[in-house]
């Protein structure tokens, strides 16, 4: 499951259709809460004068994300503690974005620069510690999101032409063919794409493609909006409008859709959005009756399988980004001066 910011899908609102509503609101999935507990924060270690967010997971433990200096930017990790610096994704003045991590600690994500207003974006993973620059197919597309790497080591994405309009196309990087990119095959729906799962399923803003089957995700009476982002063994949260309130939206295994209680979430800033694992743990926005700031975009809580299970953390600075299915969290704090700072948090 990919790494995004709620600040990098504003514009992808305006192009999802919306399927029609739902006769009759479903009833909350059942599942095991977790144990009360207390998320317990530990910094991550970066060199003096750097700031740094975690935003990616090995489901062991493992961590990477990345770091900044001045104006050089380069991909770490963190292992069992230990800080490591993967350099600079294609070159120092490329700002990456870690998408996403699995199993064996192949890390995947892009690296963008802007100048003259235009903007360069070059897909990468690090494999074995080596950083490598993706290819990219022919037909003008310049511009590509990585979003996620499965345990064998497929790589998918989407790519585009140059400029903010142009059609989306699926794209994987087989791992069973280093240095080769081909498109994904469909049917698509007109939406975006959002993430992928291990089984190679596609989650896009409103449908998931399964096996060669498109399905559209289940709808509520009430829920005038909603849009997916992230998927896990088949669990699927989002963001919606329901009665008129911002909320978090969870799918279960079986598209139905649920309102994630004491939910909330804002797109005006680039804060952390809902986030999933394979077993549906959820953390996300939570709204202000709760704690939240819908102003600042801060205060987070988890969910079991779209049930209510409490605050995160210390919900005034604490970001939670990424999810790992150990329950482990990845993420960071920022302080006064407004830095950013990594960190992970364990259940205890």
């Amino acid at each position: 499951m990919r790494y995004r910011t709620l600040g990098q899908v504003v514009l992808t609102m305006a192009l999802l259709t919306q399927a029609p509503v739902a006769a009759a609101t479903q009833p909350s999935p059942t599942g095991t809460l977790p144990a009360a507990c207390t998320w317990r924060a530990t910094a991550l270690s970066l060199p003096a004068g750097e700031t740094g967010l975690a935003t990616a997971t090995d489901h062991a433990g493992g961590l990477s994300g990345t770091a900044t200096q001045g104006s050089t930017y380069h991909v770490v990790g963190w292992q069992n503690g230990a800080y490591r610096d993967y350099g600079s994704a294609v070159a120092p003045i490329f700002a990456p974005t870690v998408a996403d991590q699995n199993r064996a600690g192949t890390i995947v994500g892009t690296a963008a620069y802007s100048v003259l207003g235009s903007t360069i974006i070059a897909p990468f993973k690090i494999e074995g510690g080596t950083l490598t620059q993706l290819p990219l197919p022919e037909g003008g597309y310049g511009q590509v999101t990585v979003m996620d790497i499965t345990d064998a080591g497929d790589i998918t994405g989407y790519v585009w032409g140059s400029g903010s309009s142009g059609e989306r196309r699926v794209v994987r990087w087989p791992a069973s063919a280093p240095g080769t990119v081909i498109f994904a095959p469909g049917p698509f729906p007109v939406e975006l794409p959002a993430d992928a799962d291990e089984d190679g399923s596609l989650l896009f803003l409103g449908h998931v493609l399964r096996n060669g089957v498109l399905s559209p995700l289940g709808r509520l009476t009430g829920l005038e909006f909603s849009w997916a982002d992230a998927i896990s063994n088949g669990h699927i949260v989002g963001y919606g409008v329901y009665n008129d309130k911002h909320v978090g939206v969870y799918w279960d295994r079986q598209l139905v859709a649920h309102v994630l209680p004491n939910s909330s979430y804002n797109l005006s800033n680039t804060n952390p959005q809902f986030t999933v694992n394979r077993d549906g743990l959820i953390t996300g926005r939570i709204d202000e009756a709760h704690g939240g700031n819908d102003l600042a975009g801060t205060g987070y809580g988890v969910w079991d399988k779209g049930q209510w299970v409490g605050p995160f953390g210390d919900i005034g600075v604490d970001l939670p980004a990424t999810l790992g299915d150990d329950g482990t969290v990845g993420g960071y704090r920022i302080d006064g001066n407004r830095d950013v700072h990594p960190y992970h948090w364990r259940c205890a």
